[in-house]
């Protein structure tokens, strides 16, 4: 993989908002039946938006869906190293992406052989992006970017049945007024979680009853 092809990717995912890519999640087919089971969200890199993405993921499909969701503790504990470090590639078809690097499939399915889950949603970040946009009255605007792409794998099929491909953004809280710059980045984050778990449960019909 050339990171400077997957780096223009994720550029293009951030863009997002302006007429670029944006799924949190669909299935690879539509006629693609997801049936609830146990599911487990997984930090597919070490940078530092991605865990924190799939905590906010992790607790709203735990509290909202069907599924029987392992919360981030438990998958570091059964893993012993997490967050993991899965190698992305630029997929053969954009329509459909598969984000992992062929040779890394027998690492996920050893990683499913230790969670024991049904499903894993593994979940990639770029690195987060501050953009501060200058006005031509000579004030300025700070913003927050994040791009994130995603691939659910059923087992023990051990076949990729969903993809997450989108960016999110998020503008600085005016003046802050009491809020750190942190707490704007960490609702960004939570935000890009829990769009993915709103379109997670529309794809798969896995919605719980009273949410």
């Amino acid at each position: 993989m050339k990171k400077t092809a997957f780096s223009a990717v994720l550029l293009a995912l951030l863009l997002a908002g302006c007429g670029g890519v944006y799924k949190p999640f669909e299935l690879m087919d539509d006629r693609a039946q997801v049936k609830p089971g146990t599911l487990a969200v997984i930090a597919g890199d070490t940078s530092e938006p991605t865990p924190l993405i799939a905590q906010a993921l992790t607790k709203q499909l735990k509290d909202r869906s069907t599924f029987r969701v392992l919360s981030q503790d438990e998958v570091a504990r059964r893993l012993g190293k997490y967050p993991v470090l899965i190698k992305r590639t630029d997929p053969e078809n954009e329509d459909r992406p598969v984000w992992y690097a062929k040779g890394e499939k027998a690492k996920i399915d050893a990683l499913q052989e230790k969670i024991k889950a049904d499903y894993l949603f593994i979940v990639w970040t770029g690195r987060l992006n501050k953009v501060v946009t200058q006005s031509s009255q000579g004030g300025s605007s700070v913003s927050y970017e994040v791009g994130v792409v995603g691939n659910v794998i059923e087992y023990p099929k051990t076949r990729t049945v969903g993809y997450s491909n989108f960016g999110r953004r998020r503008s600085q809280t005016c003046c802050l007024f009491g809020k750190s710059e942190g707490e704007d980045i960490n609702e960004l984050l939570k935000d890009a979680g829990t769009v993915m778990a709103d379109e997670f449960i529309s794809a798969t019909k896995s919605e719980r009853p009273g949410k």
